[in-house]
């Protein structure tokens, strides 16, 4: 494991609250991790250990770490939250990691196709939240934000079974742990965006992108901010009380 300081010539700041953001240098992981640098949080931002380094340049400060990290190697996990938990406590864990979505129909498609997504989505979060377990254990006031979709609300998509089955044992075992893990002053929450503007829709139809804008009442579909903005709150004292939500956010395109 390898963490990388983005540290320019700016002073030191003392941040409050460490956050640990899993998927950092994605789409929507990427710009949550800008609005938390902006926030004066400190950020350990993961990217997987075979990926490129997440192209950040715009955030400058000490309040930036980029950690490499293999979600489902246990000894990865473990190696880079434990340097991590060193120097900081973490108050905030954004689960935002996924795998690029293939258009598959469920005829064609293989247990294989769907056993990876599982493994990212529920033995990531399981490795991560491992590695928390003491500090959890004490008591110390942390916050779980799960990145989950729309898609586990209501009639699913035609041809992404193993992307949405993935995320369903991923909503699962999270509100298992908002059940279990209250008594710890830890609280889980959810956020299920609609279709993102972000490189994990590229596989997409772009005419399906299209009739996603054009059935929405804002007739858009969301961009990263919109998720970010959100996490942003539920990072805050604010939504103390909040636990176990799941937050839908999709401009209207499904109401409840």
């Amino acid at each position: 494991m390898e963490i990388i300081n983005n540290n320019v010539s700016e002073s030191q700041e003392k941040s409050k609250k460490t956050a640990l953001i899993i998927g950092g240098g994605g789409g929507i992981g990427s710009e949550i991790t800008r609005s938390m640098v902006k926030k004066g949080i400190k950020v350990y931002a993961t990217y997987h250990d075979t990926s490129p380094e997440p192209k950040l340049e715009d955030i400058k400060g000490s309040l930036l770490n980029l950690c490499k990290m293999n979600l489902i190697d246990s000894e990865s996990v473990k190696d880079s939250i434990k340097k991590i938990l060193r120097d900081n406590k973490i108050d905030i864990v954004v689960f935002s990691a996924t795998l690029p979505i293939e258009n598959k129909p469920i005829m064609k498609m293989e247990w294989q196709d769907i056993e990876k997504h599982i493994d990212i989505q529920v033995k990531g979060l399981f490795n991560v939240f491992e590695c928390l377990k003491e500090q959890i254990a004490n008591k110390y006031k942390t916050k779980f934000i799960i990145i989950l979709t729309e898609y586990v609300v209501g009639k699913p998509p035609a041809s992404l079974s193993h992307y949405i089955t993935s995320k369903y044992s991923l909503f699962g075992f999270a509100k298992c742990m908002a059940v279990e893990l209250a008594k710890y002053n830890c609280t889980i929450n959810m956020i299920s965006p609609g279709m993102v503007k972000t490189d994990l829709i590229s596989n997409l139809p772009h005419k399906l992108i299209e009739l996603t804008e054009q059935n929405n009442p804002l007739k858009r579909i969301a961009i990263p901010k919109d998720i970010s903005n959100l996490v942003l709150f539920l990072s805050s004292d604010e939504s103390d009380y909040l636990n176990g939500a799941n937050i839908i956010i999709n401009g209207g395109g499904i109401m409840l």
